[in-house]
């Protein structure tokens, strides 16, 4: 028999495919399946179906089952009000005890990440990562983006040989990608005018924070011809306000029921701050100073501080911190034509975190290798950078999305290894 998805079920017979939930034996057995789309309650009357409840007497939770029955709707029902007598059961496999429980420690169930994602919530987290970058895939093609897939395995540094995993590559020395960001400005000077990717990246940072992992999912842009990091930031608004509207429109009333609440919108234009103004907001406002040591950038609690203030004012749980100093910044940030010291750069906070870094980068061959020197890199080390340039290179930008970032804000969890589907950090390398 045809399976049918527990979502889809109607009056009449149907076949289910999940696992065992819960399961309660009295006199009469009653079963909770879930598949990946709900769940259904199960009953089985001893007299009524004897060989079925005794196979169903050797499940244990977790196992594994297709079920075979007749479907009637009850109001006394919880899950949706429908209800399985079953006069098939098949077993699958029969699950072994848990090794964990609801209230096991993180790290327990990261050892055990599979059966950690049974769990209603987590699977809408998940479809709605896939809505998210369906969305995102769909508002490039509308804006005709052409998609690319840069090379994971590399010779050089796109941040000059920090933070990266070396690798032997057969006799020489290679590196894991920790950004496309080199080979989607190749792009441009290739003539392709706007392009995106989706894809992993690599970063050797020890940090044991909640922001961080050493593997994840970035959403990537480059356009051409730009005045300023101001169209980069118009094109990253109209993108999210896109992805913000599908998700709404397809999840947003199973999202309501599982969290709890309304999923965001973005039905306003996302503020933009100098970073120089965030310092004196932060001073004059909010009775905080961000640390010397740190100046040129937002320190996480400057970066909270600041979106509690822009959703106060302004209503909005994002905000634009731009014009960042070019000394902080990296090597291929273009400089304000009137104030040499800043670069036309930006990062996109979201609920107090950091979710995009973005600029307007520099095409010019000469100047980019000046800025080379000036951060201490041997222009030789990046030749096979500098040469996308020597032929002709667009004024151009972009800007790197960390979707783990945006989705643990999303659902206001406090780690972005919650919404990763398997994590790497400096000591998790396993399952």
């Amino acid at each position: 028999m045809k399976r049918t998805y527990i979502k889809n079920l109607t009056e009449g017979q149907c076949c289910v495919k999940g696992y065992v939930e819960t399961i309660r034996d009295k006199k009469i057995m009653f079963l909770v399946i879930r598949d990946v789309t709900g769940a259904v309650q199960v009953t089985i009357v001893k007299d009524e179906c004897p060989e079925v409840y005794e196979e169903a007497k050797k499940l244990t939770p977790h196992s594994f089952v297709s079920i075979e029955g007749r479907c009637v709707f009850s109001e006394y029902v919880r899950n949706g009000g429908k209800e399985i007598y079953p006069d098939k059961l098949e077993i699958m496999s029969v699950a072994d005890v848990l090794p964990i429980a609801p209230d096991s420690g993180p790290d327990l169930r990261m050892d055990y990440r599979w059966i950690d994602l049974r769990d209603e919530k987590k699977v809408l987290m998940f479809k709605i990562q896939s809505a998210f970058e369906k969305y995102a895939v769909e508002f490039f093609d509308k804006e005709g983006f052409i998609e690319i897939h840069t090379p994971k395995i590399t010779t050089i540094s796109s941040e000059g040989g920090s933070e990266v995993f070396e690798m032997k590559y057969f006799d020489k020395k290679a590196y894991l990608t920790q950004s496309p960001q080199l080979y989607k400005q190749m792009s441009m000077m290739a003539g392709f005018d706007k392009t995106y990717e989706i894809g992993e990246l690599f970063r050797s940072n020890p940090s044991f924070t909640n922001r961080h992992a050493t593997e994840f999912t970035c959403i990537d842009v480059e356009i051409s011809f730009i005045d300023s990091h101001h169209e980069v930031m118009d094109v990253e608004e109209a993108m999210f306000k896109y992805i913000m509207k599908g998700m709404n429109e397809q999840y947003g009333e199973e999202y309501k029921r599982i969290f709890g609440k309304d999923m965001i919108e973005i039905n306003y234009d996302i503020p933009r701050i100098p970073l120089h103004e965030a310092y004196k907001i932060l001073k004059e406002e909010m009775n905080y100073e961000v640390p010397r040591a740190l100046k040129g950038d937002l320190d996480p609690d400057g970066e909270k501080l600041i979106c509690e203030y822009v959703k106060k004012k302004y209503g909005s749980d994002f905000v634009f911190i731009t014009d960042f100093p070019a000394k902080a910044r990296a090597f291929y940030t273009m400089r304000k034509e009137d104030d040499p010291e800043l670069s036309k750069s930006y990062d996109l906070l979201f609920k107090g975190l950091e979710i995009t870094s973005g600029a307007q980068r520099e095409h010019r061959y000469e100047q980019l290798k000046n800025n080379i020197i000036e951060n201490g890199i041997n222009p030789e080390d990046m030749k096979v950078y500098l040469d996308f340039f020597r032929y002709g290179a667009p004024t151009h930008g972009g800007f790197g999305l960390g979707i783990a970032r945006t989705l643990a804000k999303l659902f206001d969890l406090p780690n972005v290894r919650d919404v990763i589907f398997i994590f790497r950090g400096p000591n998790r390398l396993t399952p």
